[in-house]
């Protein structure tokens, strides 16, 4: 096992479990260890506390207890205090809980920022959409009003341990970089080391530091931090391949980019810009497919959710009357090679990569339709409904039969839908992976 997650509450653990099952990663949220169990497929185990709204020193102890059961029952490649993204709750007295029970050379690696979520931390100080965190409404919080900005601030007011600090100056030098100040930190005392970050680029360089130092510690993040060094000790030939996502994107509208725009920060897909002028003419068509097939390929080992589009900005958008003038098409006609040509894009994209692809994800009824006629399907059984026009179902017959699939029309949902769908398809695609029952 990876990590054992000890959160404040359950949503805490659900978040911190949801970022690594995105990535392929098996997860389970507990209300406590069975001491009986065997949890040795598991890569996370995240477990809740209820301690936000506790006194300093009630939330100290029951970490303190849960880390020490968990020791007890569970081999884990390190722990994790998972902590709110806007630091709310007892954060010192559960890092000082959870190092209390652990070995005394045992550091804290604390990494508060959230980049997905708007919320990073530069200075020692945190920002949420541009804003000071002391500025923003979790200053009224009613359990738990969070009155400081500065990290460091907020752990002293519950942890005398000794504090260091990575700052983003040493950050942007590099994984070597970082390490060796960790090192001169540790060796200077420091029990607790806080780091700066503004980007997942960011959190994965310190997560590659922090184990490259080979210290015992605990991550004290609300997420991101621990999905980066769980992804870093997973060996490439262990990686669930069949997690990949392949979205086939033809529709043209705003509400498109706006919904990628979305997906490209919460999930970080890697998305290939489809030409649609040059899929009008066979000549140009065949080399622009080629092109791109060629471009999600090469990106492959690098991302879970990979996608094709013709529109991704507004000035992607083109005047087709005018395009199709130029080829001597009718406008229909124009239209139709399009899709024709984002199909035929897709459908070689999935028999190059057919073992890797977990689930597909397409977006509007004509190209739907004409991807899965390339692929021999006789259609989809219908599993679910994720919101009103977009489905979840499993691909019947073809060179993609069994695999997860949702649907949706082009124009239906609001900025979330295409997270929305990626999240719920990365779900099922796991669920078949583990040969669980998939409904």
């Amino acid at each position: 096992m990876k990590t054992v997650i000890v959160a404040d509450d359950l949503t805490g653990a659900n978040v911190s479990n949801s970022l690594l099952a995105k990535n392929g990663f098996r997860v389970g949220s507990l209300d406590e260890l069975d001491p009986s169990a065997d949890y040795s497929e598991f890569d996370a185990l995240g477990l809740y506390t209820d301690s936000r709204g506790l006194s300093a020193e009630a939330a100290k102890t029951i970490v303190h207890d849960v880390t020490s059961q968990a020791q007890e029952h569970v081999t884990t490649s390190f722990f994790n205090k998972r902590i709110d993204s806007t630091l709310r709750g007892n954060v010192g007295a559960e890092i000082d809980g959870m190092l209390d029970a652990l070995p005394a050379d045992t550091v804290a690696m604390v990494v508060p920022a959230f980049p997905s979520g708007d919320k990073i931390v530069i200075g020692n100080y945190m920002l949420v959409n541009g804003t000071p965190l002391e500025n923003t409404d979790v200053r009224n919080d009613p359990t738990s009003p969070v009155h400081s900005s500065r990290v460091s601030t907020i752990i002293r007011q519950q942890s005398q341990r000794s504090q260091g600090v990575v700052s983003m100056e040493t950050i942007l030098n590099g994984p070597d970089e970082i390490q060796a100040t960790i090192d001169v930190l540790v060796a200077n005392g420091a029990q607790i080391i806080l780091f700066d970050a503004t980007t997942d680029a960011d959190i994965a360089a310190i997560a590659t530091a922090v184990l490259k130092t080979r210290l015992p510690f605990i991550a004290v993040d609300p997420g991101p931090f621990t999905n980066a060094l769980v992804a870093a000790l997973t060996p490439p030939d262990n990686t669930l391949i069949k997690q990949k996502q392949l979205f086939i994107i033809g529709t043209v509208s705003g509400i498109v980019v706006d919904q990628l725009a979305d997906l490209k920060a919460t999930l970080a897909p890697y998305i290939a810009k489809i030409d649609p002028v040059a899929l009008l003419e066979d000549q140009t068509a065949a080399t622009e497919t080629k092109r791109v097939v060629d471009d999600i390929i090469a990106h492959l080992a690098d991302y879970q959710i990979l996608a094709v589009a013709t529109m991704i900005e507004r000035t992607d958008k083109i005047d087709l009357p005018a395009v199709a003038a130029q080829v001597g098409l009718a406008v229909h006609d124009a239209s139709e090679r399009i899709v024709h040509g984002v199909a035929e894009i897709g459908y070689q994209i999935s028999q190059a990569i057919n073992s890797e692809i977990g689930g597909l994800y397409t977006s509007g009824g004509d190209v739907t339709k004409a991807f899965l006629a390339q692929t021999q399907a006789s259609g989809v059984e219908i599993k679910d409904e994720i919101i009103p026009l977009a489905v979840y179902g499993r691909v019947i017959g073809g060179t993609l039969a069994g695999k997860a699939i949702v649907t949706k029309g082009g124009l239906v949902g609001d900025r979330y839908t295409i997270t929305q769908c990626a999240t719920y398809l990365a779900t099922k695609i796991s669920d078949a992976f583990y040969g669980e029952k998939v409904s």
